[in-house]
């Protein structure tokens, strides 16, 4: 997978979560505190997509050229 197509799945996903989040007959019921923890772990679900296919999350990077402090 190309960073263009994770790029893509990237912003479809985020298109989805904005959505979802924004119907209130679906996410009306949560609190701030839920919606927070909710995109804090489709935030962390990205991260580990774009590793499974050798991309930094931070600088979108391939993995062996990334310089982020934490790889």
């Amino acid at each position: 997978m190309t960073i263009f197509d994770l790029r893509t799945a990237y912003h479809d996903s985020l298109s989805n979560m904005r959505g979802w989040l924004g119907d209130t007959a679906v996410s009306g019921r949560l609190t701030m505190l839920d919606k927070l923890s909710i995109l804090d772990a489709w935030q962390q679900e990205m991260v580990e997509f774009f590793e499974q296919n050798g991309h930094c999350f931070a600088c979108n990077r391939a993995l062996g050229r990334c310089e982020c402090p934490s790889n």
